[in-house]
């Protein structure tokens, strides 16, 4: 799979700024609207068995700056409840008897991966047991698999993000009422160099445990200072009203000397 053109040098890095959050379809509307092509990590998707579905891009503005709001609409009904049992060992063998690159096959699997084990953690089972609920939808499968798509097609060579923001408080999920935090991320947090800030006046999620399993799972090592000379930035808004700007912004250019 090619690279995306235009970016000098060997040094390419791609740099999450996650100051309102992140989620899976923030991360991947991100890089769509970073340059990675929808219609192209959509083929790639169809690589995998997992029916049929449209990947929408939508063009928004908010705040005066324009990115991406992303859209997953699964036409399959029959896979609409179908996510409630499965598993890691699924999810892998899904994605790892795919036609997608070795790379992204990867990436893909490192971030389940890294979910199942906090999940696994959580629950107190073993990995290959855990059933994914929300992480195991059809949509959000899309958005890991997508993102690991994408960042194949960008070829970077480092992958770096700043501190994760989030809120307080509880939200409802298919347990029931959890703290925010939400469990699974603070299971990640326990494993990661990423620092975790919390803003006190934001009662709600802004970090899913998909997008944070998105920058575990790609190995992305955190700069305390910006470290990238940005060639091309995207922006992916999410859809919760946190009543902050509410989008990851990644940037993708040439990495500075350290």
């Amino acid at each position: 799979m090619g690279r995306i053109n235009g970016y000098p040098g060997d040094k390419r890095a791609l740099y999450f700024e996650c100051g309102a959050g992140i989620s899976g379809d923030m991360a991947l509307g991100a890089l769509i609207h970073l340059g990675a092509d929808a219609e192209a990590v959509k083929a790639e998707l169809l690589k995998m068995d997992i029916g049929s579905f449209d990947l929408i891009p939508n063009c928004i503005s908010k705040n005066g700056i324009r990115g991406v709001e992303l859209d997953v609409i699964i036409r399959d009904e029959s896979l609409r409840d179908a996510h409630a049992h499965v598993t890691y060992r699924h999810i892998k063998a899904l994605i790892e008897g795919s036609g997608l690159s070795d790379n992204a096959k990867r990436m893909a699997t490192n971030i389940f991966a890294v979910i199942g084990a906090a999940e696994a953690a959580v629950h107190g089972k073993n990995l290959d047991e855990v059933a994914f609920h929300e992480v195991g939808a059809p949509d959000s499968v899309i958005d890991i698999v997508g993102t690991a798509v994408a960042v194949d097609m960008m070829g970077v060579d480092r992958i770096c993000c700043g501190p994760v923001h989030d809120g307080c408080g509880f939200i409802e999920c298919r347990h029931g009422i959890i703290p925010v935090p939400v469990p699974a991320v603070m299971e990640m947090l326990k494993r990661s160099d990423i620092p975790l800030v919390i803003e006190t006046d934001v009662t709600t999620e802004m970090v899913t445990p998909t997008g944070f399993g998105i920058l575990e799972g790609l190995k992305a090592e955190f700069l305390p200072t910006f470290g990238v000379r940005p060639e091309r930035i995207g922006y992916g808004f999410g859809k919760r009203d946190t009543g902050r700007f509410g989008a990851v912004r990644a940037i993708l250019g040439e990495e500075y000397a350290q």
